[in-house]
Parts: C-alpha cells; structure tokens; sequence
C-alpha cells in the first residue's frame, strides 16, 4: 500500500503536476490522520468494553460481599437489642419500679455477657480500591460504597468501646460478687445501690451500639439495592 502511494505521488512529480501533487498529499494525509482515529476509537472502544466488564465483575463480587454482611449486622442487632433489654430491667428498678429478684439475677449477666465484633467482608472492596473506584461509572454507586465502608469503621470503633465499657463493669462488679455467675439478690441489692456500678448502668453504649449497628444495617441494604439496579440497567 506504501509503494501504491508512493509511486502515484512519483508519477504527479515527473508528470509536473505539482497542484495535483500537493492535492494528493494532502488527501494521504488525512487518510492517515483518519486511520489513526479509526484505529484510536476502536482501541478506546475495546478498552471501555473491558473495563465495563471488570465493573459488573467488581458490582457482582460486591454485591455477594454485602448480603453476607447485611445478614451478620442483623444477627447482631437482635444480640443488642435482646442485651439492651436486659438493661432495661436494671434501669427500671433503679427508678424505683418494683422488679422481681429472680428476675434481675438472670438478667445480670445477660446485659454484659456479648462477644460481639463485626468484620466486613472487604475482599472486593480491597481490589477494588487498588485498581481505582474510577472503575464504577456511576458516581452516585461510588459515593454509597466509600460512605458505607466508612459506616463500618465507625460501627467497629464503637462495638469495641462498647465491649470495653462493658468489661469494665464486670470487672467491677466481680470485686464485689461471691461468685459473678450467679450473684444472690442481696449481692444484687446492694450493686443497685452503688453510685460507679449505677452510673456505669446508666451509660448508654449499649443503645450506642446497637443505634450503630442499626445505621450501618440500612446503609448496607441502601447501596446493596443501588448496586442491584445499577447491575440490572447494563
């Protein structure tokens, strides 16, 4: 093809045709300007293709990753909200409402007694994050995605206070128990009546938690559905 135009352009030179010539030349040029666009959009066309593929790969691995934690944050918000229901029975008798003895014993460790933590499942997130969220076309699926994680970090930070706070009033408590699994109505008694063991009831983390737990459950099933859609309109 080279040789094909080079002797053509030969030919108008020897033939003195140096307006034709300069017509010709300039044709060619634009042949090969537009050949290298063709060629530029087909590439870019191909490169867009495959990157719209790795974005539902991405969407769908997601997608996986955040219906195993909706599933794990709703098992722990029922933890909290049966363990804030025990301490509610303590606070009510603190008001003075009559409670049963029996009661309080079998509810006194059950408001402690959580070993809750939450890991989000970041696998995709992760490798997402290291080939850039640029790679999710839609801006408002970015945003939900980096709002959530940021759900979960300050979910994780709270559960762990929470697990601290709540160790300390057990370890506090022990001092003053015979034996902390099964305190006597007494030993009860006379806890209700410590000021540091009242104000530590009274502190709200676990309603803290379980508020938190309650935040970061909505905003996952909120960008779960968002992802949904987004995957359904390719």
């Amino acid at each position: 093809m080279i040789k094909f135009f080079r002797h053509i352009r030969q030919k108008l030179l020897r033939q003195n045709k140096i307006g034709s010539y300069l017509k010709y030349a300039i044709g060619e040029i634009f042949l090969v300007v537009l050949g290298i666009l063709i060629a530029l959009s087909i590439n870019n066309w191909n490169e867009a293709n495959k990157n719209a593929k790795r974005e539902h790969a991405f969407l769908t691995n997601l997608q996986q990753d955040l219906r195993s934690d909706s599933l794990r944050l709703t098992k722990i918000k029922e933890q909290l909200k049966t363990a804030v229901s025990y301490k509610r029975v303590f606070e009510s008798q603190m008001k003075g409402n009559a409670t049963d003895p029996d009661s309080l014993n079998a509810h006194f460790l059950m408001q402690y007694n959580l070993l809750i933590d939450f890991v989000p499942n970041s696998t995709t997130v992760d490798e997402l994050s290291n080939n850039g969220l640029n790679l999710i076309s839609n801006p408002s699926v970015r945003r939900q995605i980096v709002t959530l994680y940021n759900t979960y970090d300050d979910l994780i930070l709270k559960l762990k206070i929470g697990q601290e706070k709540g160790q300390s009033v057990v370890n506090y408590a022990s001092q003053k128990l015979e034996n902390i699994n099964s305190p006597t109505a007494d030993e009860i008694r006379d806890l209700l009546e410590d000021k540091f063991y009242v104000n530590q009831t009274y502190m709200n983390f676990l309603a803290t938690q379980y508020t938190a737990v309650g935040q970061a459950l909505q905003q996952c099933e909120e960008t779960l559905s968002m992802i949904q859609k987004d995957i359904a309109h390719d």
